[in-house]
């Protein structure tokens, strides 16, 4: 249950395997959290998000050519000081570092531990190396004597935009990993926008096997009478029962304990944090950037709620129409609840962005707001999982218990795949 990225990745393989599956979707199409919603030409991704070419599982499982991938450009521009300053990567753009090398937004210092930085992890795997301990980025960056300058002015908003919670809370193996596929790899959307990537690999599923617009009201076990395993029934709130042997929920984790709380004993299950993010879009007739960067807030909170920016058809022009341009602007740590919330905060939002880009700014349309509270799975200590958990006899499968991206989906739909099969098999 459920055709977020993780769900499709198990019911590939389990169907892969020649097993009779069923795959029920509550929304009109699949994706879960990576949808893409089209309006006047437009392509907005729910949230901004990148898939990293360096994902294994990825690699593994999507066809990147098929998704016509485009890059972001390495490193960022960090608005700081009234003024916007280059962040170059000097392994990949060395014309652009020499300029970066003598720019006093840091201490030279600091720019000697990043290619220290750099060359460490490249020998680190998060998931072997070093399991036992962890520690957060923030206390792993200090530890290696990073200033609390570029740790402001850089690792928060840039890291704070992929974690989404500025305080580099999350785990130190998580991010030293996530370094290196950015120091290694790309930063890419498909051509036509995020929801191709999950669209992908429900194209690839036998045909009659997903349902979308399916949402599962309960789930019922039905004993055997000692003649095998209990079987399952799940009730839809069409009125339809599906029976199945095995059920596997890739659901977002809220749901999952809602359907849970119908089949396992009395009790309250842990209730885990997830962080919030807010992106609202905007069209403009001209692109506050001339080229795909991310665009920082070096100046910490304070300053404005924007943490970063992107101009989204920079990267792909299919995400705008001919003449246009899309803007994404991202809040980190906020999700409001009413619309009213919401109009206060796109007007700080507009007036933070201001400040960077004149005013301009004032001439952008507002196409969207998407406030998500269940964004990403807080993770401040990043698990070692080899095998998929079960709940009341249910696989649980979802990024939440794997870390905290379309890699770690992808390797939770896996796991949960393998864990049926071996049972099958048994």
């Amino acid at each position: 249950m459920g055709a977020g990225i993780a769900g499709l990745a198990c019911a590939r393989r389990l169907a892969a395997s020649g097993l009779q599956v069923q795959l029920i979707e509550a929304e009109s199409s699949v994706g879960g959290r990576v949808r893409t919603d089209e309006m006047n030409g437009f392509r907005l991704d729910r949230g901004f998000q990148v898939l990293l070419t360096g994902y294994p599982e990825a690699q593994a499982v999507l066809d990147y050519q098929a998704l016509d991938l485009c890059a972001f450009r390495p490193g960022a521009m960090v608005f700081h000081g009234g003024r916007f300053h280059r962040f170059a990567d000097p392994f990949r753009e060395p014309a652009r570092a020499l300029r970066f090398a003598i720019d006093p937004i840091l201490p030279l210092q600091d720019k000697l531990l990043v290619a220290r930085l750099r060359r460490d992890v490249m020998r680190f795997d998060p998931f072997t190396d070093n399991a036992e301990f962890d520690e957060s980025a923030r206390d792993f960056l200090r530890n290696r004597g990073f200033s609390s300058a570029i740790l402001d002015r850089f690792f928060s908003p840039f890291f704070g935009g992929v974690f989404l919670e500025r305080n580099l809370s999350t785990s130190s193996r998580w991010f030293r990993w996530l370094f290196r596929l950015f120091a290694t790899g790309n930063a890419v959307v498909p051509r036509l926008g995020m929801q191709a990537i999950p669209q992908q690999m429900a194209d690839a599923l036998p045909a009659g096997m997903l349902q979308c617009g399916q949402r599962v009201e309960r789930l019922e076990r039905k004993a055997t009478a000692g003649k095998g395993p209990d079987a399952w029934i799940v009730h839809l709130d069409s009125g339809q029962a599906i029976a199945a042997r095995r059920l596997v929920l890739a659901t977002p984790e809220p749901v999952s304990r809602k359907l849970l709380a119908t089949v396992r004993p009395p009790g309250v299950a842990p209730a885990r944090i997830w962080n919030r993010t807010t992106t609202f879009y905007y069209a403009a007739s001209h692109s506050p950037l001339n080229e795909p960067v991310l665009a920082l807030n070096g100046e910490g909170p304070t300053a404005g709620p924007v943490n970063h920016l992107a101009v989204m058809s920079q990267a792909s022009a299919a995400y705008a129409p001919a003449g246009a341009h899309l803007i994404c602007a991202n809040i980190v740590g906020a999700a409001p609840e009413t619309d009213e919330s919401m109009h206060t905060l796109e007007q700080e939002t507009r007036n933070h962005l201001r400040r960077w880009f004149g005013n301009a700014v004032h001439q952008w349309q507002v196409l969207a707001g998407y406030p998500i509270q269940y964004a990403l799975p807080m993770t401040s200590v990043l698990p070692v999982v080899s095998a998929a958990p079960t709940d009341s006899g249910i696989v649980l499968c979802g990024d939440h218990l794997t870390s905290p991206s379309i890699q770690g989906a992808l390797v939770s739909g896996r796991l949960a795949a393998e864990r049926i099969l071996a049972v099958e098999r048994s």
